[in-house]
């Protein structure tokens, strides 16, 4: 889900970027609003690949917790979490592609989302080494997702 949605997206992008070109001056603006400048552009796909970057390490952290109880409840909410940025993102990209401008409900959605996994995370503790380095693996995605949603709050206005 997350390789179509980063697929869906990068294409939007590349489509938006020719929508740009094509469009008359006095709809110039408006279409480059919604597609954004190059930073903007970076910070969306960068926060789609840590996203699935994180989808990546969550399933081999389910497949690690799965004897414990508490850790595969709590790796199961990082994944709600996950899921919950990634349609989040996908409203986003939708509303993009349709000229519309990006609904707050939908930003905010991935925010919580990434919350919601962010604190999951910090509440998983294992005695093995091989789950903490996958947990701190996912901290970290997790984390430059954030400052992903950081820049794309920021440069695309």
């Amino acid at each position: 889900m997350f390789a179509r949605l980063a697929t869906i997206f990068t294409t939007l992008v590349l489509l938006g970027a020719a929508l740009v070109g094509a469009a008359p001056t006095d709809m110039h603006m408006h279409y480059a609003r919604q597609i954004g400048n190059l930073q903007c552009n970076l910070d969306r796909l960068k926060i789609v690949g840590d996203i699935f970057a994180a989808s990546q390490t969550t399933k081999t952290l389910t497949k690690q917790l799965s004897a414990d109880a508490n850790g595969s409840s709590l790796i199961s909410t990082v994944n709600d979490g996950l899921n919950q940025a990634s349609s989040g993102i996908g409203e986003i990209a939708v509303a993009l592609f349709t000229g519309q401008k990006a609904p707050a409900a939908s930003r905010d959605q991935v925010e919580s989302g990434l919350n919601s996994a962010f604190t999951a995370v910090n509440s998983i503790t294992s005695e093995n080494a091989a789950v903490t380095n996958n947990v701190n693996k996912l901290k970290t995605q997790l984390q430059a997702a954030g400052s992903a949603g950081d820049g794309v709050l920021a440069n695309c206005k």
